[in-house]
């Protein structure tokens, strides 16, 4: 009878184990990769240290490319700004794009980003080029 009683504990304390390692195993890693980007907004805004924040967000997108996972809303953009602050236009525009293609309601704001920066490399060819007279006679503006 002992023995009985034993082997139905253990049969329900087995059970209740199995079935929480299957539910446990079975949950999916997550929507979005989000890696090192919460470090990397801390370090940027509460430690004022943005040389650390490149490192922190090309680690979180290439990880995520890697593990084929979803980058989080913002994270293009967030890299593409930090690009134009540095003065990579072209790599800016790159992830701008990235971000209006992987995230369509973001499109008004990305458009308008990356025409800010085509029109600003326009203005600033303009004024780079010296006209055909300041040529012919030397002057610089």
């Amino acid at each position: 009878m002992n023995l009985l009683k034993f082997r139905s504990r253990a049969t329900i304390c087995f059970t209740g184990l199995m079935l929480a390692v299957m539910v446990t195993g079975c949950v999916p890693p997550g929507l979005y990769y989000w890696g090192d980007y919460e470090t990397s907004l801390f370090e940027r805004y509460v430690e004022n240290n943005p040389q650390h924040t490149d490192a922190y967000l090309n680690q979180t997108l290439v990880e995520a490319e890697r593990q084929h996972r979803k980058v989080p809303p913002g994270v293009y953009a967030d890299y593409g700004f930090l690009l134009y602050t540095r003065g990579d236009k072209a790599g800016a525009i790159e992830n701008f794009q990235k971000e209006r293609a992987l995230y369509p309601e973001s499109q008004a704001l990305m458009n308008k980003l990356i025409e800010r920066i085509q029109q600003k490399e326009k203005a600033a060819d303009v004024v780079s080029t010296p006209s055909a007279e300041q040529q012919a006679t030397g002057e610089q503006k």
